[in-house]
């Protein structure tokens, strides 16, 4: 990407996480997928084996989307691959256009489709970063062999705003930072003040690095049990209280409204999770993210 094209990038505020096809038919998640950017969400997350469960490789569908003149963003896990498969699938990305990631170290393969499966450690989450830096800058690899092409790979990474240690936060976002990292994505959050008391910590240490703030809107108490069981996702209590699945929908749906108009000053966008692909709320979200630009 050129600094033109990560500019334009930056001025969308809406990412909508989704979940890749189980299978080899990508009309459905497709159409989805257009008719969320037509709702106002401006670029897709496509995520990668979420949950370690056994689905079709994100590559496919980002680049199908790409195609299709959708912004994407593009997870990309360490523990699933071993070295050479991550420079491998690095490289096979951008040849197919997809140059946003989300590097990350991925869910646990061992808790997923099969528990047997390997957690693969070949690369630190910071030397993926510094292998993509590489690509960037000099276009050649940890080895330091030379890959031929320009790479324009726009690297962003995750954090926890709820580590008590919140320093040991901050230095670890900052050895990804010196590796590369342009943005960061939260993990979800429930209310306002815990992303506005992490930036109070924060200030003056992370060089106004670009923050998306990641919210989930249950759609069943079924699904909320489900994801408050989720490595780094804290549930208050408040969401346990609601009777049925349409007030739990509802009382989500409206606290991200106010987290969106109290936070919009403060934070890059915000990072809607494959937890709704109700078109109706996404087009509510984006209502308030776009009027509070």
């Amino acid at each position: 990407m050129d600094l033109q094209e990560i500019s334009d990038f930056y001025k969308k505020r809406f990412i909508l996480e989704t979940l890749p096809p189980r299978g080899v038919v990508l009309e459905k998640y497709v159409d989805f997928c257009i008719k969320a950017i037509e709702s106002g969400a401006e670029i897709i997350a496509v995520t990668d084996l979420p949950m370690g469960s056994a689905r079709v490789s994100p590559i496919a569908p980002a680049h199908i989307l790409v195609e299709k003149g959708i912004d994407v963003i593009m997870h990309f896990s360490r523990t699933t691959r071993n070295a050479i498969r991550i420079e491998g699938d690095l490289i096979a990305s951008h040849m197919l256009g997809i140059k946003n990631l989300l590097i990350l170290s991925g869910d646990d393969p061992r808790v997923g489709t099969y528990p047997f499966s390997s957690c693969i450690e070949d690369f630190s989450i910071y030397d993926v970063f510094k292998l993509v830096k590489l690509l960037n800058e000099k276009g050649e690899d940890l080895a330091g062999l030379k890959i031929f092409g320009k790479f324009s790979f726009n690297p962003g990474g995750v954090f926890s705003p709820f580590e008590k240690d919140y320093k040991q936060t901050i230095q670890r976002m900052n050895t990804k930072i010196e590796n590369g990292c342009l943005f960061f994505v939260s993990q979800p959050v429930f209310n306002e003040s815990t992303i506005l008391n992490f930036l109070k910590k924060a200030e003056g240490d992370l060089n106004e690095t670009k923050i998306y703030v990641s919210l989930m809107v249950f759609e069943s108490v079924q699904q909320l049990e489900y994801f408050s069981k989720v490595p780094g996702v804290f549930v208050p209590k408040e969401y346990f209280h609601q009777k049925d699945d349409r007030a739990l929908k509802n009382y989500s749906y409206k606290n991200c409204l106010g987290i969106i108009e109290k936070l919009s000053p403060y934070v890059q966008g915000f990072y809607l999770t494959s937890t709704t692909k109700d078109l109706e709320i996404i087009k509510g979200l984006a209502e308030v993210i776009q009027g509070a630009d």
